[in-house]
């Protein structure tokens, strides 16, 4: 109720500059006619009179929208865990980007060992680039952010989905229109999944291209 008396309250200058210029022949367009200084700044004054009752409205308003928090890097730690779906080789991140992710300040980037073994990268790799080789519970248990090829698998020995921290972002291929049960798993779980598979093919968002 108070959202909407607020609003309604903010709205009225809104209403009035076109009640009160309605039919105002002063203010129709013209080619050759100057209008007034006297109404224009009128209707100036009576428009920012709007933008700022607005502006108060919304920022007392209870359905004002809440705003976004900023966490810091520093404060991340990113998860590669190993994939286990059968015949999956690939692997989420290069040890090129283990040091690209510490030079921008996160934290810590935790690799399960063994995670780049199918695709020639080795443990001592990733380490020397400066990420913390971890099992596979640790890998998930600790990470904010999980880098994945395959999304989260649930029938396997080790249930990743079950795993997932309340809260944690998961960035892989997903596929969320053919796997809407696996969509919904991970949204119970408190996590927020970001669908590699989903980036639009435009030039736009080509700095987030990847093979599928």
């Amino acid at each position: 109720m108070r959202a909407s008396l607020s609003l309604r309250w903010a709205l009225g200058p809104c209403r009035a500059i076109s009640s009160t210029f309605a039919g105002s022949q002063q203010f129709k367009p013209s080619l050759h006619r100057v209008q007034p200084a006297s109404h224009s700044a009128f209707h100036h004054n009576l428009f920012g009179s709007c933008v700022s009752r607005l502006t108060r409205a919304y920022a007392t308003s209870s359905s004002a929208p809440s705003p976004v928090p900023v966490v810091p890097y520093s404060s991340l730690t990113v998860g590669v865990p190993r994939e286990i779906f059968p015949n999956e080789r690939r692997v989420a991140i290069t040890p090129q980007n283990v040091a690209l992710l510490r030079k921008k300040g996160f934290s810590r980037v935790l690799v399960e060992r063994g995670a780049g073994e199918a695709a020639q990268l080795l443990d001592q790799e990733y380490e020397k680039a400066g990420a913390t080789l971890v099992d596979q519970a640790t890998v998930w248990t600790e990470s904010n952010i999980i880098l994945k090829v395959r999304g989260p698998q649930q029938d396997a020995a080790f249930n990743e989905v079950e795993a997932l921290n309340p809260g944690s972002t998961v960035i892989s291929f997903l596929y969320p229109a053919q796997n809407k049960s696996l969509v919904e798993k991970i949204a119970s779980r408190g996590a927020t999944t970001f669908a590699m598979d989903m980036v639009p093919r435009i030039s736009r968002a080509q700095v987030f291209d990847a093979l599928r």
